[in-house]
This record gives structure tokens, sequence and C-alpha cells, in this order.
């Protein structure tokens, strides 16, 4: 049996752009980050840097939801 898909909220969403490191062979770790329905961006060197935007916003929206 399939189970249903239940959709995730649209204010949710972010794009996710990383840069192309020449000559490196790690994982990339680098780019830039943003959320779509308010326009809020930022650029990251670490992932570190990336999931604290991410929940930044997500905190921001939490807070603006339960006011």
């Amino acid at each position: 049996m399939v189970e249903p898909v239940i959709p995730l909220p649209a204010d949710h969403t972010f794009v996710l752009q990383l840069e192309e490191r020449h000559g490196r062979r790690e994982t990339c770790r680098a780019g830039r980050v943003e959320h779509l329905s308010s326009g809020k961006a930022t650029r990251f060197t670490k992932t570190t840097e990336m999931w604290g935007f991410v929940d930044k916003v997500l905190a921001e929206l939490a807070q603006k939801a339960s006011a």
C-alpha cells in the first residue's frame, strides 16, 4: 500500500545554490540559500551557516504564527 503524500508548507520552501569548486575533491560546502516566500537570502561558506539561516527564518515564521 502506498502512503498518502502530505503536502509541506509552502512558506518553508528554500532554494539552495552550491558553488562549484574546481580542483577540490571534498563535497561543496559553500553557496547561497534563499527563503522563497520572504526573499531573504544569505551566502554561506559552511553548512552550519546555511542551517543557521534556515533555523532563524523558520523561528521567525513560528513567532509570527504564534503572535
